[in-house]
């Protein structure tokens, strides 16, 4: 990719001009969320320039459709998340410079945004009224206002979600119970484990298997009695069993004189 320099900084009476590299989106991989011809790409971004400040800074160019955030370069890794309850845990967040996918809803703002890039204009300022650019103390003091999420939408995205889920599961149940025994274009049958007698998992059965023949052959090769100690460890050991039995037949004994003996008065 053929990246351009964007020059930008905070406000319009900053002095200080910073750089983003931006390009067309070229890639062998491919994925449905991040289209080629109305996608940029941007790198060299600072983790305090978040999404609604550069799709607000983009919209000079046209609408902005989404913004995918990543350490690094990677078009399989782009997932949309749509949760508004829940945060994301597929991936923690980026607290050094980062590089992001900008999707436009045109392909012709892409070209608009690399010609910007390419001529002698202004530097793009990227904090305005609608979308401040916000770092350190302010940061902090936004996301400790910001409300916690209603336990009725989630309790609600939740039900959705798990709806979904069950229909999915049904569906794979009812196509695997569909294609049972059913020879494929090549002749080969897939083995499913449909029905009620699901059986054992061969996983289970090789590693019961390999347990017990370990046990067997750790067995095998303990050899008893084979070192003095061992000798003299055992002859301690019978000759304490035997007085342990001597003094409970002794009781025993003395029990059942006690019992026998006639005492009139």
């Amino acid at each position: 990719m053929d990246f351009q320099v964007l020059r930008w900084k905070t406000e319009e009476a900053s002095g200080v001009i910073r750089q983003l590299l931006v390009a067309k989106q070229r890639s062998i991989e491919k994925n449905p969320l991040i289209p080629e011809e109305r996608t940029a790409v941007l790198l060299n971004i600072p983790p305090y320039l978040d999404k609604e400040t550069l799709s607000a800074a983009f919209a000079k160019f046209g609408g902005v459709e989404d913004i995918f955030f990543l350490k690094r370069l990677s078009v399989g890794s782009v997932v949309k998340y749509e949760s508004d309850s829940f945060f994301q845990t597929t991936g923690t967040a980026i607290s050094s410079y980062k590089t992001a996918y900008v999707l436009f809803r045109s392909g012709k703002s892409v070209k608009k945004l690399i010609a910007f890039c390419s001529s002698e204009n202004d530097p793009l300022v990227l904090s305005t009224e609608d979308a401040p650019i916000q770092s350190g103390l302010s940061t902090w003091i936004r996301e400790h206002r910001q409300p916690l999420p209603s336990v009725v939408d989630m309790r609600k995205e939740i039900d959705v979600y798990m709806d979904k889920y069950d229909a999915r599961v049904e569906r794979e149940k009812l196509h695997a119970k569909a294609n049972e025994g059913v020879a494929d274009e090549e002749g080969w049958v897939t083995v499913t484990r449909v029905g009620k007698k699901r059986g054992v998992r061969q996983v289970d059965v090789m590693n019961e298997t390999t347990r017990t023949a370990a046990k067997k052959k750790a067995s095998e090769k303990e050899l008893l009695n084979f070192y003095k100690f061992q000798k003299g460890e055992g002859k301690v050991k019978q000759l304490t069993e035997l007085r342990r039995k001597f003094e409970e037949d002794k009781q025993k004994i003395a029990q059942m004189k006690a019992m026998r003996k006639f005492k009139p008065y």
